[in-house]
Parts: structure tokens; C-alpha cells; sequence
């Protein structure tokens, strides 16, 4: 039985956040040109923003402050971040309060409950005449997004750090389902609950039991740094993550002797999480007065509390059903990287790497179900083994003063060593043959890449930028659609500098895209090509306008236009293209007066062929599009007084339409899906004295949304036969928030001193 621990990984923002993990990659599933380098666990992309105003700096009376110590050449005893970016130490306590309960508000800033809360906010920054100095460095401690970060040591010898963060991400709160064991890996049906008939539906509502979709991240992270001498330098940092909660995952089983879609059902069923992941990461770097040279090794090891999910059928309750979950694995990578300075202002830089994954799961036994006949498994586990291999080399050179050169190979292998075995065909847990058998297959590959490029500056006004860039696939596993494929692109940057006031950029991309011969497997049209694998020519444009029309506004224009042709598909993806628009200016009418505005338009649109059997063919027109609009405003010197705003409108909608070839005429126009997003927020600060302000806040955000694939539908509705939903719509919210707190603030000492 595995241990869970306690403590984890996490990556938190003020609004949203990122992060990447590592994790399970328990089959060799051919996700093209993801040359990652780490296991692919679980992916989050959430972007780190901070929107922090602006306080007031007070210089304390020097009469007061200590005298700064300096060094035997007579310079201050103070580390360079801390001279050239001084900062304001800062606490910050207070209260807000939110008008209404609204998952989707705060999905990832915590704030999806009414009701108040509590804001903490620190950040202080200390520093000793003896070289020694610590920071601490908290935001939203009152909340489920907090972040908490201490750091101390001695300038040039060693640092310490210990680092906590938490991330929750709220999905959906409307969820309903009958199982019960929810957040267990064993997922049963009610006592009296009978197998649910497409027609009548059986009135399953007495039996549903309401539940959250949610995750929380928790990461705890410590690690150092120490110089022992010149030129030498050891890093060494630990983080251990968890992610528990409920998500949701397809459930399926093929009720009857043979697998017919008719006779397939499916269940959106909880899934219970429950991981951690622990990573170690050491170097050494040694920089020497013409090159430097850093060893690296990183560790990543992933662990899943359940090793499979088991459910009760509602469609048939004599069916069981079971598969399995995220397996434990682990990564081991060493790296090797350097950089060398050359004559004529020249500079070699390399990088090396290995890396090794592995994956060694017990496997799951081919079926629960008791009933069907099966082979023996041909191993006890995958055995996985899959090693990671990349050599990079990069050259830049100014050879003469208007020529700037820069060129990059790269190299990199999947070499996946797994062993091939042949497995009995399980259908869906329900049905099996034992003459039917399939082989694992290893996915491997190799990516070559090549750039050159050159930038020459003409004059004081105009620059030319251009390059080539190559890149090179070779799948080697069995049954690929397409061993080879090449991609050749070249580019160009035009700038002018047409005018004191006026800047005007240009650029230029065509890529193509072709290879080996494309060859169908399984049961696949033969007409049909993979869009990431089919030939493909890419053309972009793009044009940037900057315009300082008085010495207080300033004005930018931008238009982007890319479009791929799959000219050689004739089923799958034909073509796509994607302008996008933005303008936007600011605006400082008077010292003390900041405005600013944008605006951005999107549009992807998109044409796809398919066909069912010969005859039947249909074409889809996809297009969505995308509006955000934004104003903002800060006052300052307002006697004690400070006032800002921010406005912020963004709206999207899709469109799909689908026509019936052998019904010339026939048109199929879905329902739009839509999104509106309206934000407000105002804040006005009160400076009390020169250490202490007052801030009070006003949040106003209005989501609405519209998606037919989703909202209407019951967690079964006959119309969606064989199908258990969990019967959630889509979030919207109108919420307000109102926050007042209080600060107290000091320059760093020593900076106040220099001043």
C-alpha cells in the first residue's frame, strides 16, 4: 500500500498561475513533436501576474539611519540586486469581502465563497554590515492561493531558502452523480437503484448525490547556494508536491457478446486524485574569465495513491468495470552546459543532456469481470524504459559592427526501450477474444533542427533581420502514419526607424512542410491525413506601428495574419487562418496622471473534410472569434490621496456549419457557443503618514457563457443515449468585492542612506 505524504509541489499567482509536473507514461501513446524532456504527468499553463499599486516612497531623515559599512575599496557593503533595484519593505493586513458564492470567479485565487476573508500581504528585505541578509516574501496568505518565501544568507559565500505555496482550482459545482465512494477508487450504485433504460430514464433524480469537482496543489520547496571560492558556485534545491481532490474521467463498458458502438456505454465517473511528486535539482558552475560550465542533475518521482478506478455500470448493475490510473514513474536527468568567448566579438555556446524515465506499475489484471476468457499476461509489468538524448550547439558573432550572426544546431532523441509483448484484446472490460491480440508500441523518434540568422543594421534608422530555419522528424516505431517529415521556413524583419516619434517593423515567415509517403494504418481512410503529420504550407505576416505623437501619448498598432493550406488532405484539417488586431495608446495629460487603452480583435477560422463511408462526405466551417477591450487610470499627489482604475471587456463566440455533400444544399448550423466577461476594479489609497497608508478596494466582474454542448442536459437525458452525464452547466457569475487594508512601509536602510 503506498504512503501518502504530506507536503508538495505547487506553483501560485495573485489571479491565475502555471506550472509544469511530471507523471505517468504508462503507454507509448505518439504525441507528435512534444519533444519533452520530462515525464508528461500533468499539465497546467496558468500565467503568474501580480498587479501590485504603486506606494508611496518616503525617504526616512539620513540623520537618522546608520552609517553604511563598506568594503577595503571603499564601496558599500550592499549586493548589487539591492542597488539597482531598491525595494519598499511592506506589510500589508486587511479584510474583504465577496458578495456571492462563484466557483468559476475563483477557480484559482480562492475567492469562490461568500462571505469575508482575509488579506496578508508581506514583503521584507533586511541587510547586515557583515554581508549577511534575509527577505520575506508572502501574498495572499489569507487565502487557498497563498505564497510564502524566506531567504537568507551571506552575500558571496552562501543563501538559504524555504518556499510554500498552495494552488486550488475550482472546475464545477453543479455536479451530480449516483455513485456512491465518491473520492474512493471503488465507485458503487445505491441500494434499490435499477439499470437505467434509454427510454423512460428510470427516474434516476432520487438517487443522485451532489459533489465538487475540485484539486488543491500544495508544494513545500527548500534549497541553497554556496560559493566557496571564486569562480565556483554549488546549487542544491528539493520540492515535494501533492495534488488531491475530484476530477472527472470517461467510464466505459461494451454491454453485450460483440463490440458495437450500440451496445457501448459510457459514464462520466469522479476520479479520485491523489499524487505526489518529488524533484531534486543540483549543479555546479564554474565561470572562468573567458568561458563557463555548469553541471546539472535532476530527479523527478511521481507517485499515484491508486492504481485503478472500479465502477459499478448504472446501465447494466450486474457490470463491473475497472481501469487503470496514473502509474508511479521517475526521471533522471544529467545536463552539461557551457559557454566559451571568442576573438572578434564572438561566442560559443553548447549544451548536452541525458535523461532516462522509467515506469514499473504492477499491471492491472486484463478484466474484473470473472466470465471472460483470457490468455495469461506476458509480464507482471511494462517494464518502461525511455532515454532522452539532446546536444545543442549555438554560435554568435559580430564580425563587423553593422552584422550581428547567430547559428544553432540542435539534436535531440526519444529512444524508447521498452519491451514488446503481445496482449490478449480486452474490449472495454466486458468482452474478449482470445485470437485477438495486440503488440505495445514503443514510440521513438528523432528531431534534428538547424537555424542561421543574420541581423545588419543599414544606418541609424533601418535594420534587416532574416534567417532559415530547418527541422527534421524520424518516427521509428512500428505502424507510423509517416516515417519522415521536413520542414523548411525562411523569415524576415524589416525596421525603420522612420522618424524621432515613429517606428515601423515588418516581418515576414513562410514555412513548408512535406515528407515520406503518408500511409494509412488500422482502419483509417485512406484519404485521411493527421493535420500534425500531412503536409502543410504556413505563410505570416505581421506589421508594428509606434507613434509618440506629443511627449504625453503615445499610440501602437499592431495586425498579425498567419494561414496553413493542407493542399495535398483531402480528408482532416484543409485550411486555417488566424488575423489578429490590436491598438492601444497611454496618455499622461499631467505629472500626477496616468491613462491607458487597448483593444484586440482575433478571428480563427478553420475548414475540415470527413466522410463516414464512401459517399457520405461533409465538410465543417469553424469560426471564432475573440474581443478585448481595456482602460485604466491613476491619479497621484492628491494631497495624501492616490485613485486608480481599471476596465476591462472581453467577449468570444464560435460558429460551427456543417454541409452534406450527398445532399447538395443540406447546411447543419450549431448553436453559437458565447462567453462575455465585464471587470471593474477601483481603488483609492490614503497616505496617513509617511510610513503608513490606508487602501480600500472595489472588484466588480460579470461572466456569462452560452455552450449547447453542455448546458440543458440532465445527468441523463434519453436524447444523449447510453451517456451518464454529471449533469453540470456552465458558470456563470456576477460578483463584487470590496477590500480595506492598512500598510506600513520603510525603504531598505541602507539604500535610504545613499540617497
Amino acid at each position: 500500500m503506498k504512503i501518502k505524504k504530506q507536503t508538495q509541489l505547487l506553483l501560485l499567482c495573485l489571479s491565475s498561475s502555471g506550472f509544469l509536473t511530471e507523471a505517468a507514461f504508462a503507454q507509448e501513446a505518439p504525441v507528435e513533436e512534444a519533444a519533452s524532456t520530462t515525464p508528461p504527468q500533468d499539465e497546467i499553463a496558468q500565467e503568474q501576474t501580480e498587479n501590485k499599486e504603486a506606494t508611496p516612497i518616503v525617504v526616512p531623515d539620513p540623520d537618522t539611519t546608520p552609517e553604511v559599512s563598506v568594503t577595503e575599496e571603499g564601496d558599500p557593503l550592499i549586493p548589487e540586486e539591492f542597488i539597482s533595484d531598491p525595494v519598499v519593505n511592506r506589510i500589508e493586513l486587511g479584510l474583504g469581502y465577496v458578495s456571492d458564492d462563484a466557483y468559476k470567479f475563483g477557480r484559482y485565487n480562492g475567492l469562490q465563497s461568500n462571505g469575508p476573508y482575509v488579506l496578508g500581504d508581506v514583503n521584507i528585505r533586511d541587510y547586515f554590515e557583515d554581508g549577511r541578509f534575509w527577505t520575506l516574501r508572502g501574498t495572499n496568505l489569507g487565502l487557498e492561493s497563498r505564497y510564502l518565501r524566506l531567504e537568507g544568507g551571506k552575500q558571496g559565500s552562501y543563501q538559504l531558502f524555504f518556499e510554500y505555496d498552495e494552488l486550488p482550482n475550482y472546475k464545477n459545482n453543479t455536479v451530480q452523480s449516483p455513485f456512491l465512494g465518491i473520492g474512493s477508487d471503488n465507485l458503487t450504485l445505491p441500494p434499490g437503484f435499477t439499470s437505467i433504460d434509454p427510454i423512460t430514464n428510470n427516474n434516476i433524480d432520487a438517487y443522485l448525490n451532489s459533489f465538487e469537482l475540485k484539486t488543491k496543489r500544495e508544494r513545500i520547496g527548500a534549497g541553497a547556494r554556496f560559493i566557496p571560492r571564486d569562480r565556483w558556485q554549488f546549487d542544491v534545491d528539493f520540492s515535494n508536491e501533492s495534488k488531491e481532490g475530484i476530477d472527472a474521467t470517461g467510464a466505459a463498458i461494451a454491454n453485450g457478446s460483440t463490440q458495437v458502438i450500440g451496445n457501448t456505454t459510457t459514464s462520466l465517473a469522479p476520479e479520485v486524485i491523489d499524487y505526489e511528486t518529488n524533484k531534486v535539482n543540483a549543479k555546479i558552475q564554474y565561470a572562468g574569465d573567458d568561458g563557463q560550465v555548469d553541471l546539472t542533475y535532476h530527479m523527478s518521482i511521481f507517485e499515484n495513491s491508486y492504481d485503478a478506478l472500479t465502477w459499478q455500470d448504472p446501465f447494466n448493475t450486474a457490470a463491473i468495470g475497472s481501469m487503470s490510473l496514473a502509474p508511479d514513474n521517475e526521471f533522471h536527468q544529467l545536463s552539461l552546459n557551457g559557454g566559451y568567448t571568442l576573438p572578434y566579438s564572438s561566442r560559443i555556446t553548447g549544451l548536452f543532456s541525458m535523461g532516462r524515465m522509467t515506469q514499473n506499475d504492477n499491471f492491472m489484471p486484463y478484466t474484473v469481470n470473472n466470465g471472460l476468457t483470457t490468455t495469461p499476461l506476458p509480464a507482471s509489468s511494462l517494464d518502461g524504459e525511455v532515454w532522452l538524448t539532446t546536444a545543442q550547439l549555438k554560435l554568435t558573432s559580430r564580425p563587423i559592427r553593422k552584422l550581428r550572426l547567430n547559428a544553432e544546431l540542435r539534436y535531440h532523441e526519444r529512444d524508447n526501450r521498452t519491451p514488446v509483448n503481445t496482449y490478449n484484446y480486452v474490449i472495454l472490460d466486458s468482452h474478449s477474444t482470445a485470437n485477438t491480440v495486440v503488440d505495445n508500441n514503443p514510440y521513438s523518434y528523432e528531431n534534428n533542427r538547424f537555424k542561421l540568422d543574420a541581423n545588419y543594421r543599414f544606418n541609424a534608422i533601418t535594420s534587416l533581420r532574416g534567417g532559415y530555419k530547418y527541422s527534421e522528424m524520424k518516427r521509428s516505431y512500428v505502424n507510423a502514419e509517416r516515417e519522415d517529415t521536413e520542414e523548411d521556413t525562411l523569415y524576415a524583419k524589416w525596421k525603420l526607424k522612420a522618424h524621432s516619434t515613429l517606428d515601423l517593423t515588418f516581418k515576414a515567415e513562410t514555412s513548408q512542410r512535406d515528407g515520406s509517403d503518408y500511409v494509412p494504418q488500422g482502419n483509417e481512410n485512406p484519404a485521411m491525413k493527421k493535420y500534425f503529420l500531412a503536409d502543410r504550407d504556413r505563410n505570416t505576416y505581421g506589421l508594428m506601428i509606434d507613434y509618440m505623437a506629443t511627449e504625453k501619448l503615445f499610440l501602437s498598432a499592431r495586425a498579425d495574419y498567419n494561414k496553413d493550406e493542407y493542399s495535398d488532405s483531402t480528408l482532416g484539417l484543409t485550411e486555417a487562418e488566424q488575423p489578429v488586431y490590436t491598438v492601444d495608446f497611454s496618455y499622461t495629460p499631467a505629472h500626477n496622471i496616468t491613462t491607458y487603452g487597448y483593444y484586440t480583435y482575433e478571428e480563427i477560422q478553420s475548414s475540415q473534410n470527413g466522410e463516414v463511408v464512401a459517399g457520405s462526405g461533409w465538410t465543417a466551417e469553424f469560426n471564432d472569434t475573440f474581443d478585448t477591450a481595456g482602460l485604466g487610470a491613476k491619479l497621484t499627489d492628491l494631497g495624501k490621496w492616490e485613485i486608480g482604475a481599471d476596465l476591462v471587456y472581453s467577449k468570444s463566440s464560435g460558429a460551427i456549419q456543417m454541409t452534406n455533400l450527398a445532399a447538395p444544399g443540406t447546411e447543419t448550423q450549431y448553436p453559437d457557443t458565447r462567453t462575455e466577461l465585464s471587470s471593474v476594479k477601483l481603488w483609492t489609497t490614503y497616505n496617513y503618514s509617511k510610513r503608513v497608508s490606508y487602501k480600500f478596494g472595489y472588484w466588480y466582474e460579470k461572466y456569462t457563457a452560452d455552450n449547447w454542448a453542455i448546458d440543458g442536459y440532465q445527468p441523463y437525458d434519453p436524447a444523449v443515449e447510453n451517456i451518464l452525464l454529471l449533469g453540470n452547466e456552465t458558470l456563470d457569475y456576477d460578483v463584487h468585492v470590496v477590500t480595506l487594508s492598512a500598510s506600513y512601509m520603510y525603504l531598505y536602510q541602507y539604500i535610504d542612506t545613499l540617497a
